[in-house]
């Protein structure tokens, strides 16, 4: 078997994040380019890729009760740290809030069409200059800033980081790869894994006090109709709804993101801890299906992309989801498999229109799904190979998803923005 550096790669893709990712990033650009100049704002010009745009558009900003791509921009130049990355946000007050309403200066938010992978250019100009920052391939992953011509930082690709990237080939991993580091990893190691239970259960709590849409109120009224059950998987979608009821109204609490999302990351650990708990696994079995669960979501958003046209929530971390829960239920390498391929032949289709409190109810279907994916598998029911999305092993499934969510769905993510745009 192929010796991978999984525990590496999970501390790698772990990171706090205040609110919803892509305003956070929008911010964060925002706040370094004006940290660049100082002074008195005048304009504000932000330059991102569509699925950026598309996943910020109806974002609630953390601390405020604000939305969207232009107040996101406003507030980071304002008021954001970028030191703190994707919290660069935790320090707002409402001053800044008031004052971001008044500001009587363009800002400016441009598509870039030629963009595919995750790009924002802020520009942010002042009585004292322009000052410039760019954020590449990752939310938080700031490659240059500048003051007028004077660059102040970029960041170039060493030999290091290019053999650390190369290092990794997610091509060459298998599903059994994951199982195996996640039954045999030192509990030393899962540190991480840990704090992302520790910091998505809080924000559960959090939500759990009402906000968003309520969706665990309106399924406790149901249950106590007769119409739901007072089981674990409605313990599952309540934990994992509150948390992200909580995220999406833009409560001043942290999530845990995985690649980027903390939608991903909620949805990859919640359900999981649930079932954990509520079966009476240890604590110690909890934290290494929850290492499995972000390892399957981490290996299926390499193929869709970090900002896909597919519902990565769902088919990412729904599916990573689907494979902890199994682990838990006692299966192995080859349940867990037939897990993945029920979700892709679930929920493949189910697109992303954005961040918004809506992700709640795709949440929520990932929820069930994973449970439905992973009760099927442990009763030896699969989904024959090779059937539609389908592929001949889960791996090749996720490679499939991949090419649907890039080359299949992308006339239809064009779309999605342009009723942003235009507002109808």
């Amino acid at each position: 078997m192929a010796e991978f550096d999984f525990t590496s790669l999970l501390k790698n893709e772990l990171k706090p994040a205040l609110g919803v990712t892509e305003v956070g990033a929008i911010a964060l650009a925002a706040a370094r380019a004006y940290d660049a100049v100082g002074g008195k704002l005048l304009h504000i010009e932000m330059t991102m890729n569509g699925g950026m745009y598309k996943n910020a558009f109806s974002c609630a900003i953390p601390g405020t009760e604000e939305l969207g791509c232009e107040m996101a921009a406003a507030l980071g130049a304002l008021g954001g740290d970028w030191t703190l990355g994707l919290e660069c946000l935790k320090h707002i007050t409402p001053e800044h809030v008031a004052r971001a309403k008044e500001l009587e200066i363009p800002i400016e938010i441009c598509v870039a069409e030629t963009k595919d992978s995750i790009f924002i250019e802020a520009e942010v100009t002042t009585e004292n200059g322009v000052g410039v920052a760019r954020i590449e391939d990752f939310h938080s992953n700031i490659v240059y800033a500048a003051k007028d011509k004077e660059i102040l930082f970029r960041k170039e690709k060493t030999a290091e980081s290019i053999t650390s990237a190369a290092a990794f080939d997610f091509d060459s991993v298998t599903v059994q790869d994951m199982v195996q580091y996640a039954k045999t990893v030192p509990v030393s190691e899962l540190a991480c894994v840990k704090e992302m239970i520790e910091m998505n259960c809080a924000l559960s709590a959090e939500g759990e006090k009402g906000v968003g849409l309520g969706i665990w109120k309106t399924l406790s009224a149901f249950r106590q109709k007769g119409a739901l059950g007072d089981d674990m998987m409605y313990a599952a979608q309540k934990l994992t709804c509150c948390a992200m009821d909580a995220r999406l109204a833009g409560l001043p609490f942290p999530a845990m993101s995985i690649v980027g999302s903390g939608s991903h990351g909620i949805l990859c650990s919640m359900p999981v801890v649930s079932y954990g708990r509520s079966s009476g696994a240890s604590e110690e079995e909890i934290l290494r299906a929850v290492a499995l669960s972000g390892l399957v979501t981490i290996f299926s958003k390499h193929y869709t992309g970090r900002l896909s046209a597919l519902c990565g929530c769902v088919l990412g971390g729904g599916s990573g989801a689907a494979a902890g829960i199994t682990y838990l239920m006692g299966g192995g390498a080859k349940e867990v498999s037939a897990a993945m391929d029920h979700m892709a032949a679930d929920l493949t289709g189910m697109i992303c229109d954005g961040g918004s409190t809506g992700c709640v109810l795709k949440a929520s279907s990932g929820v069930y799904t994973a449970f439905l994916a992973a009760m099927l598998a442990v009763q030896d029911v699969e989904i024959p190979h090779n059937f539609g999305v389908v592929g001949s092993s889960a791996e090749q499934t996720e490679k499939n998803l991949g090419r649907i969510s890039d080359e299949g769905m992308s006339p239809m993510d064009a779309t999605i923005i342009d009723i942003m745009q235009k507002g109808k």
